[in-house]
């Protein structure tokens, strides 16, 4: 490069994309350490995170210690520190960094999202960089995309309100996760229990107690009777049609809050009562419905039907390695839609499945590429677009077992949005018999369109959210108002079956039919159902604001940290799998009882997430203080640390320590205030304070006396390189020395320790 000439400096936040940015640059290509030079600029990257913050011990040395006076650490200035693992890279980054010169440029090429903006910022200033930045902001890593990328690069000063809400939520879960994780472990060991750090955190104690408050349903669950009735109306041809009861109005005492009948007299009275009267038909009504195809992935909608289908939990891993490998767009995203744009590149991407995945081809010579599904919507699109296959060809060589599974699950669902609609025509059939109203419901397939060739688990007539309730997850809802469930009726209006041709006013005899059931408790968590109940967290907040919220936060964690979250609360033991459920460990079930019983209790529901995300959404806005925000928190925090935690009694799995029994308290030595005990030590009488917790006082005559502090002396032994302390001999009062690091004993010269062999050779 010619002297003058400007630089620039590309910083990717991986490997796969720096590589990939440098192949669609101008210029030579040269592969150094750690970067490639492209004709006079360099590629660079970082590998994740390559600086965390501080711990609290190194701004106070005094917080290395756990212990209740040392919860909540606040910095004044945050600092930063280079991660072990990665300092070689971050050497060489920070030296490209530092040999640039004002009129170079930095280009940002951090991952589209906050906390790729918050990854990158923090390096350039922690470097000290103040020359000029610009943002690249990557969501495929094929070359016209990436060139697309670079021709719409901005200022990265347009994204310092990301980098500050980036902060925002880095600062206030170290607060939290820290503090918190200190409070209960350091209650518990107060209280004489043995126990490891019991980790707190703003999204996985929720989480673990989704699992807790599931198995608590399950365990305290008490099965209730109910009774279902049913009518079997007989037409003249041997037709039959059985509907359900709907009572038209409400009988006092006979429903309970589900509209399950529970009065059995009730119910065995109206049993009888209809049993072989003549009924009526009342209406016979046909609609058409249609339901066109599911949306595309999201990366919490692909973990779902990955774990679903191939039990696969580490789904964002495989995605991950598909997108820098080029086969698949940015998986870190919480978007089922893709721009309108992107609609004439499915000729190429189509080639590409067929090439990829010949056991798709059946579903694929059906496909039409001039249908336009709903999944191409600009007003929908977030920071990233929905996952979709990219127009790069994978060989069977290039995928692991689990990245094929996955890359054809992208593929068949971005193949459906070309497939005709799923249609139906229903048909609705109601009788009456003694003037009580029945109904049966019926279904005929007009078009099994993307249906046809659906795989089993892409089949979304009915998708369970993390409650157990079924929800239509895509497609034209089906239920009309005149369908909504009236007392006495249980029956899910689309329970179907084989409904014979009949007409308005024809007659028949019903036998009535009258059913014993019991309800039953919810299921178990799953690894599917979790996610799910994750990402639709507001069904389980009360108060109509916070769930309204929340739901549109679209639950709790990102997209790319619920995995991670889920992991976390098995490692630390809190969680466990039995087959395909997920049950809570009674360390789980103990974090979330201790918490709950005080103000903690915050922190095992998710409404905290709601102001969070607020007040980070002001930051990134401009419209709120990063100070303040922090300041907020840690009043939160504070507040919660000052009610002392509740301890069971007995706590499974955790074991006491052994306690000594004081014999008797006198004034600490120390004039500290509190009290010292004496306590009986195997080698006689010592004391200890409250004050001073690992330090012990010797006891002269009943009374407690400071150790005197001990002389220490490099060890005489060559080649050791530990301390020899001074005591006395209790024998003859005669000093001499020790070291514990080679275990030798040493004679005491002019109050140092000598080699008793070299003493006893002097004296010769």
């Amino acid at each position: 490069m010619k002297a003058g000439e400007m630089m620039f400096l590309y910083i990717a936040e991986k490997a796969s994309v720096g590589r990939a940015l440098a192949n669609v640059l101008p210029g030579e290509r040269k592969k150094e350490d750690n970067h490639i030079r492209c004709g006079g600029d360099i590629v660079a990257w970082a590998a994740g995170h390559l600086l965390e913050l501080c711990q609290p011990e190194d701004y106070d040395a005094a917080y290395k210690k756990w212990g209740l006076e040392t919860l909540l650490y606040v910095p004044r200035t945050w600092k930063l520190r280079e991660k072990d693992r990665t300092k070689a890279l971050f050497a060489g980054l920070r030296k490209l960094i530092k040999g640039l010169s004002p009129s170079d440029v930095v280009v940002h090429a951090g991952d589209a999202d906050r906390e790729g903006q918050l990854l990158i910022d923090e390096i350039l200033e922690y470097c000290g960089w103040k020359g000029k930045t610009l943002r690249l902001r990557i969501n495929d890593v094929n070359p016209d995309a990436i060139r697309k990328a670079l021709a719409g690069m901005k200022d990265n000063s347009e994204y310092w309100g990301e980098y500050k809400a980036g902060q925002a939520r880095l600062y206030a879960d170290w607060l939290v996760g820290l503090a918190m994780t200190r409070y209960v472990t350091v209650s518990l060991r107060e209280t004489g229990y043995k126990a490891g750090a019991m980790s707190v955190g703003r999204v996985q104690t929720p989480t673990l107690g989704l699992v807790v408050f599931r198995d608590g349903e399950i365990e305290n669950f008490s099965p209730s009777p109910y009774y279902e009735l049913t009518a079997l109306l007989s037409l003249e041809g041997n037709r039959k049609i059985k509907g359900r009861w709907i009572a038209q109005c409400v009988y006092s005492g006979s429903f309970d809050s589900q509209g399950r009948i529970v009065n059995k007299e009730f119910a065995r009275a109206l049993s009888e009562k209809l049993d072989g009267a003549a009924g009526t038909i009342t209406s016979v009504t046909k609609k058409l419905h249609n339901s066109s195809p599911p949306l595309l992935y999201s990366l919490s909608k692909l973990q779902m039907a990955a774990s679903g289908k191939h039990d696969i939990t580490d789904t964002l891993v495989h995605a991950q390695k598909l997108y820098e490998s080029g086969y698949i767009t940015y998986p870190r995203t919480g978007c089922e839609y893709v721009p309108e744009g992107h609609f004439k590149e499915a000729p190429k991407i189509m080639d590409a499945i067929r090439s990829s995945c010949p056991a798709l081809s059946d579903m694929l010579d059906g496909v039409d590429l001039s249908r336009k599904s709903a999944a191409w919507n600009d007003a929908k699109i977030t920071e990233h677009h929905a996952i979709i296959p990219t127009a790069r060809i994978p060989h069977d060589s290039a995928l692991s077992p689990a990245e094929r599974k996955i890359y054809e699950l992208v593929c068949v669902r971005y193949a459906l949005q070309f497939l005709p609609d799923y249609e139906y025509e229903e048909t609705t059939v109601k009788f009456v018999v003694c003037s009580e109203t029945f109904r049966a419901m019926g279904r005929t397939v007009v078009n099994l369109g993307w249906q046809g060739w659906d795989k089993g688990d892409e089949k979304e007539k009915y998708a369970k959210d993390g409650n157990g309730k079924e929800n239509r997850e895509s497609g034209k809802e089906i239920r009309d108002d005149d369908e909504i469930l009236e007392a006495g009726d249980t029956q899910d209006v689309r329970e179907t079956q084989v409904l014979p041709s009949v007409k308005e006013r024809e007659t028949g005899t019903a036998r009535a039919v009258l059913t014993d059931k019991k309800t039953s408790p919810p299921s178990r968590h799953t690894y599917h159902s979790l996610l799910a109940a994750m990402n639709n967290i507001h069904q389980y907040v009360q108060d109509p604001k916070i769930r309204a919220k929340l739901k549109e936060i679209q639950g709790i964690g990102t997209e790319a940290t619920q995995e991670n979250i889920l992991s976390t609360l098995f490692s630390r033991g809190y969680l466990q799998k039995k087959k395909k459920q997920i049950v809570s460990t009674d360390l789980g079930k103990l974090l979330i009882r201790m918490l709950l019983d005080g103000k903690g209790s915050m922190l095992v529901h998710p409404d905290m997430t709601v102001l969070w995300e607020k007040r980070m959404s002001e930051i990134a806005g401009d419209n709120a203080s990063l100070d303040d925000f922090i300041t907020e928190i840690a009043g939160m925090v504070k507040e919660i640390i000052s009610d002392k935690l509740k301890i069971p009694a007995d706590i499974p799995g955790l074991e006491r320590k052994k306690t000594l029994e004081a014999e008797s308290e006198v004034p600490c030595p120390l004039n500290c205030g509190r009290k010292a005990r004496r306590y009986a030590g195997k080698y006689g009488p010592f004391w200890k304070c409250d004050c001073s917790p690992d330090a012990t006082f010797k006891d002269v005559d009943g009374t407690p006396v400071v150790r005197e502090s001990r002389i220490e002396a490099s060890c005489p032994v060559k080649g050791c390189k530990g301390v020899a302390v001074s005591f006395v001999s209790k024998k003859d009062n005669r000093p001499f020395w020790h070291c514990s690091k080679c275990g030798n004993f040493f004679d005491d010269a002019d109050e140092k320790p000598e080699l008793r062999d070299t003493r006893r050779e002097k004296g010769k």
